[in-house]
């Protein structure tokens, strides 16, 4: 046999190659009339065809698909330690699972927080000893922005303040480590670290406010309830003696702003608006001071007093709260200040205050102390975590991660077995009507002298082909009923297939 006659033959097998020959065991269960046997033969190879075109294509995008896919493996890997913990996270990224063997652990087990307050709280400013030296018995005769007249209360308020800041820290430290962190799985340092700092971020946040909010809340209740200040700042009590009668006159101060952009602004009372002014010394006259005790800073035209000296960062006002919160402390960083302060408090002499050095340079000089009372003080809160205390906390006992192999021929065989038996029943059933299909509409366009057929009839010939559908003849089970049940069985097992 030459090379001609072999693809001769070769194409006379395709043409005539045809996979829906009947068998021994089909039979005609159908009620239609006889067919040309001609044209069977002809749908019979047309099916065949289409059925090989529709399975080769089928077969090979599925065997593409299960080339490109790849293939995951779970690997489990026991004695896990953190720097096999690391080495994995860095490989297999979110795919790694540790489960911990215990869930919930204490922060204070293996957070640590270091927490810097403002330096006036750890100096000797808020000591007894320094407040003690600032006290002055006739404190109250001098004029209302004379800083000997709440020097002594305004740094007794400065130790509480500091007290109260530290305290409600400690407690909101207190309140962090016990919360407990839930980590079902082991977080890497990473994540611990992000968490920890959201925790902290919140308590920074959260614990001035309610702190803040109570102290404001104080100043705004004092100043309604017009509560008078034994220092005479807010309010003055006069007694006179007049033609042998003792007169007494009471009132609100109040604070003359000369930079006022109308009058009806320039005065203001100590009741309706907490007034604050820089604090100097004054060497004003006991009875000057006490006739103009009413008007500060000024009384013009008859009193306008220049101050002999300024205490940087200090103010005085209607009560020694709002001058303290207005102040920004700098005096305290300026030795040259302090010295000063030795001229006008006697007491800082006769003890061992002489020689106090300056505060050392702080991150928010020049902030007032109210802003500073957002932070409560703190002026750094760092955390360190301990990640091989929590790792042990944590305890995991093993870990899965998943790894993907590109090309997998054990993978692709299985599946295309697995696909193959069930894409020749349906490949086979979709040929046969398709090609039946096809011929009907073919002879519709051919006898076009037989008249318009309603699109109905080719339905109802559907659905009767559907109905007479049978998969499983048998030559020695043809009786009406064996062949209902074979009809019946090949429609459930098309449902189940599908």
């Amino acid at each position: 046999m030459n090379l001609k006659n072999l693809f001769r033959w070769f194409h006379e097998q395709l043409q005539n190659y045809n996979l829906f020959i009947p068998d021994e065991n089909d039979y005609e269960d159908e009620n239609d009339e006889p067919k040309d046997p001609i044209i069977i033969l002809k749908q019979q190879r047309y099916a065949t065809r289409l059925y090989v075109f529709l399975l080769i294509i089928t077969l090979y995008v599925l065997f593409i698909v299960a080339l490109i896919h790849p293939q995951t493996r779970i690997i489990t890997v026991s004695n896990i330690t953190p720097s096999l913990f690391k080495q994995l996270r860095i490989e297999y990224g979110e795919t790694l699972r540790c489960p911990c063997s215990t869930t919930t652990v204490s922060y204070g087990e293996f957070v640590s927080n270091t927490i810097i307050f403002h330096p006036v709280c750890s100096s000797i400013f808020v000591s007894q000893e320094w407040i003690e030296a600032l006290y002055l018995s006739n404190a109250s005769a001098f004029l209302v922005m004379d800083f000997r007249t709440t020097a002594n209360s305004q740094f007794e308020l400065l130790a509480k303040l500091c007290l109260f800041s530290q305290e409600t820290i400690l407690q909101a430290q207190l309140d962090l480590n016990n919360s407990q962190l839930v980590t079902v799985e082991l977080l890497s340092e990473n994540e611990i670290q992000s968490q920890i700092d959201v925790s902290v971020e919140l308590a920074q946040t959260s614990t001035p406010v309610q702190a803040t909010l109570s102290l404001h809340f104080l100043q705004l209740a004092t100043r309604l309830n017009s509560f008078v200040s034994a220092l005479n700042t807010n309010a003055a009590i006069n007694v006179y003696l007049i033609a042998q009668y003792v007169v007494w006159a009471a009132g609100f101060t109040k604070y003359n702003d000369e930079n006022a952009t109308n009058a009806a602004s320039q005065i203001t009372s100590c009741d309706l608006i907490n007034s604050v002014v820089p604090a100097g010394f004054y060497l004003s006259s006991y009875e000057d001071s006490t006739n103009y005790h009413w008007n500060w800073p000024i009384s013009p035209p008859d009193f306008e007093p220049i101050p002999s000296a300024m205490v940087d960062g200090f103010f005085g006002g209607c009560y020694p709260l709002d001058a303290l919160l207005a102040s920004t402390l700098d005096c305290l960083f300026n030795n040259s200040c302090l010295q000063l302060l030795g001229n006008y408090f006697p007491a800082l002499n006769q003890t061992n205050l002489t020689f106090i050095n300056a505060l050392s340079p702080s991150k928010q000089q020049n902030v007032s102390l109210d802003n500073l009372l957002n932070n409560l003080l703190v002026e750094e809160w760092s955390t360190k975590i301990d990640y091989p205390t929590y790792f042990s906390k944590c305890n995991p006992k093993l870990c899965t991660y998943t790894e993907k192999d590109q090309t997998n021929v054990a993978y692709m065989t299985t599946l295309l077995l697995s696909l193959y038996g069930g894409l020749i029943i349906i490949f086979r059933l979709i040929s046969v009507a398709s090609i039946k299909i096809a011929f009907k509409f073919k002879f519709r366009f051919i006898n076009t002298n037989s008249g318009t057929t309603h699109h109905m009839t080719y339905i109802r010939r559907f659905v009767h082909w559907a109905k007479q559908l049978n998969m499983f003849k048998l030559v020695t089970h043809k009786t009406p009923t064996d062949i209902k049940q074979q009809r019946i069985t090949t429609r459930v097992y098309l449902i189940l297939l599908a």
